[in-house]
């Protein structure tokens, strides 16, 4: 079984869908539903994770209505404003209708202005309700992550795109260095994605494929996972060909594999491991 851990969906239509950005950017092609899920019936992907895309905002409107019809295939990562006072309260609504966990942009903050009682009011909410959460971050949010980590060691804490390194960094750089270390909270989980958000090269991103193997080597593949970041993928590479080089080309074994295209992410979000062999 392949899982798909890291996909956005959106429609061209905001009458009904208004854009909300709060990371600046307005899609200018749709990325519907159908599309994604035709590109999952090709590839023979049984399930994916479906992440609320910045240009709407807090409106989960689109993405809750997407998973209607295949809450079995699919999983809903919401957004909330994370320093609003309401935002526990928002996220309860959410889960109670569906939604399955939380993602956070720390990236368009810097830290000192997301360390506030809202903040960790809202972490309080997420471990009571006990879902995952995805955070989409730089290195400078590796401090607040080791607190989070150690606060809530309940709460599986997902590394959205390697933790979106420094373009063109190696294993032995000391912001990379970083993220290996934080392998020691059994709790963070790191998303094999993205990979052209931090390479100086074209596809297949050659010059990340070390980080890669890095990652997966100190945090075990049974704590990493496969995101095509759907569909931006398609903007710059292909779906199939990138899932093809983690199958071929990355050098992963077999068992690792299941792991990684699969295993993790179905254990986290179905608390299935039926795709692995014990």
């Amino acid at each position: 079984m392949i899982v798909d851990a890291h996909a956005h969906v959106w429609v061209l239509d905001p009458q009904k869908y208004p854009w909300n950005p709060i990371g600046g950017y307005i899609p200018q092609e749709e990325a519907s539903l159908s599309r994604f899920l035709a590109l999952l019936d090709q590839q023979n992907i049984e399930h994916a994770v479906l992440v609320q895309p910045t240009p709407y905002g807090w409106d989960n409107s689109y993405l809750m209505e997407c998973a209607r019809g295949n809450e079995e295939r699919l999983r809903r990562v919401v957004l909330v404003n994370p320093l609003s006072a309401h935002a526990g309260l928002d996220l309860q609504s959410l889960i109670q209708n569906g939604a399955n966990g939380l993602r956070i942009n720390l990236h368009l903050n810097p830290p000192a202005t997301i360390d506030n009682e809202n903040f960790m009011t809202l972490w309080d909410t997420i471990d009571t309700l006990k879902i995952p959460v995805c955070l989409q971050l730089t290195p400078l949010h590796f401090s607040m992550v080791r607190t989070l980590a150690e606060k809530y060691p309940s709460i599986k804490i997902i590394l959205d795109h390697l933790a979106r390194p420094e373009i063109g960094s190696s294993p032995m750089d000391s912001p990379f260095q970083d993220l290996l270390e934080l392998c020691e909270y059994p709790n963070i989980y790191v998303k094999l994605s993205g990979l052209n958000y931090y390479s100086k090269q074209k596809a297949p991103y050659r010059d990340t494929w070390q980080l890669l193997s890095a990652v997966a080597n100190r945090f075990t593949p049974q704590r990493c996972m496969w995101g095509s970041d759907f569909p931006f993928i398609e903007e710059h590479w292909s779906y199939a060909q990138n899932l093809e080089t983690f199958k071929q080309e990355l050098g992963f074994p077999t068992t690792e594999l299941e792991w990684i295209l699969g295993g993790t992410a179905g254990n986290i979000w179905w608390n299935d491991r039926s795709c692995v062999e014990d």
